[in-house]
């Protein structure tokens, strides 16, 4: 009798710490899942960023996402002293097209001198002045149209230097805006991996307390520690990359409003194709290789033409008062001017730069075909990712529906085990890492698309 009674006693028990136990996981389940709903970043479309929590340090913009942006992109062209460095060189090409253009008009000089000499004689110092005033006027009358070539030469040279500007502006601004993305990109997954451990640590809470009454599970809370402890790594490493970018964004554009995660709205639309193929052959990339083969080709005819005869014409009237006597006298004249021999340097000189256009010409023909590559392949990567970010979208739905029932099915009586909601809680955080990842690889090749297309400057800023 006395064993039948001990055998009911243990019965007892272990139903009792059966029914704590299933007690516990339901009020876990009913606890976490609850707590996470208020932050969590739901699958909503890949035309909306996730909504973020402001934070109380950094609070959100205010402006509208394409404003954030336009913000982002001027602010860095603004500060970028690489910008102000190429612009300043397209100033100072510029002033050498000027000096260029100054051989189309006449040369006026005009001179004068003050000279007084003396001489002794037989003790007699005689003492003489001479005043001397000149105008002499010269210009070219032939030159076997060097001056133009020269003119076509440094006019391409300017043009390279401006349109060297222009794409120094557009790897600014979308470094900026690259490095914006990335901040966003880091920031929401260190919030997903906050939620993940968070999770954890409500599961932590509620093994806790099913130790208390059963031993036995010990080793489950110390998986779930684990669990936790490696989440918090990846959280801090999320953070960390973030910080990285912040800082990136922070040296572009300074102590200006940082954009919030929306920036990335007017981004999650992928320009057409063709249209970007064929804004991108009118590229400053393109037009600044064009204009160095027109300086290449100027350069060359004008070393030609300067082997032909030059022709200059000359006027000049001197005015000189010398002792009291004034004289006057003026000049006319053709000077004209051959070289005949000069070491073979001319001909070297025009075939070096028949070489440099040739190079520049080759250089354009692989520009071109290797950009419609390029193009293609953005254009894919941004497609592809949006269709993946997609996809995640009813994969996580299937997910959580997954993870609920795992989790109500745990809190009951043995029927899934631990290890089971933890695999259904990794593989849900981890879909929700590779949305956003999907998300924001799509936001990066958009921008970058823009760029090799009409330009991302030119999109934002009309620049």
């Amino acid at each position: 009798m006395s064993v039948v009674s001990f055998r009911l006693k243990r019965l007892a028990r272990a139903l009792c710490v059966a029914l704590s136990v299933a007690s516990l996981g339901s009020a876990w389940a009913a606890r976490c899942t609850e707590d996470l709903t208020a932050d969590k970043p739901l699958a909503k479309g890949v035309s909306k960023a996730l909504p973020t929590p402001a934070s109380k340090a950094e609070p959100e913009s205010a402006l509208e996402p394409m404003a954030q942006l336009r913000m982002v992109a001027k602010e860095a062209a603004r500060r970028s002293s690489a910008l102000g460095a190429a612009r300043l060189l397209a100033e100072a090409a510029d002033s050498d097209l000027t000096v260029t253009k100054a051989g189309l008009y006449p040369q006026v000089v005009l001179g004068g001198g003050f000279s007084r000499n003396s001489q002794t004689v037989a003790g007699q110092t005689l003492g003489q002045s001479q005043i001397t005033l000149g105008l002499n006027v010269s210009a070219s009358l032939y030159d076997g149209g060097r001056l133009r070539h020269m003119l076509q030469y440094q006019s391409g040279i300017s043009d390279s230097a401006k349109l060297g500007a222009f794409i120094t502006q557009e790897q600014v601004i979308l470094e900026a805006v690259g490095a914006a993305l990335e901040r966003n990109r880091y920031r929401l997954q260190a919030q997903v991996f906050q939620q993940y451990m968070r999770k954890m640590g409500c599961l932590v809470d509620a093994l806790e307390s099913i130790v208390a009454e059963d031993k036995g599970r010990a080793s489950e809370l110390v998986q779930v520690r684990k669990t936790q402890a490696q989440t918090e790594l990846q959280r801090d490493q999320a953070l960390a990359q973030s910080r990285q970018s912040e800082l990136r964004l922070r040296k572009l554009i300074g102590d200006a409003q940082f954009p919030s995660d929306g920036i990335s709205v007017p981004l999650a639309t992928v320009p057409d194709l063709g249209e970007v193929n064929r804004l991108s052959e009118r590229s400053n990339e393109v037009l600044q290789l064009r204009a160095q083969i027109d300086a290449a080709d100027g350069y060359a005819n004008s070393i030609t033409s300067g082997q032909r005869p030059q022709v200059n014409w000359n006027v000049g009237k001197t005015e000189l008062r010398q002792g009291g006597t004034p004289v006057s006298s003026w000049q006319a004249g053709v000077s004209v001017s051959y070289s005949l021999f000069n070491g073979f340097s001319d001909a070297a000189a025009s075939q070096a730069a028949v070489r440099r256009a040739q190079a520049a010409r080759a250089q354009l023909d692989e520009l071109l075909s290797t950009r419609i590559t390029m193009t293609t392949q953005t254009w894919d990567n941004a497609t592809s990712a949006f269709d993946r970010a997609r996809r995640y979208v009813d994969v996580l739905r299937d997910s959580e529906r997954v993870r609920q029932s795992t989790i109500q099915q745990w809190a009951q009586i043995g029927k899934r085990s631990l290890f089971d909601v933890m695999s259904a809680e990794s593989d849900h955080f981890n879909l929700r890492i590779a949305y956003v990842n999907a998300l924001y690889d799509g936001y990066q090749a958009s921008a970058q698309l823009r760029s090799m297309g009409g330009g991302l400057g030119n999109w934002l800023v009309g620049e």
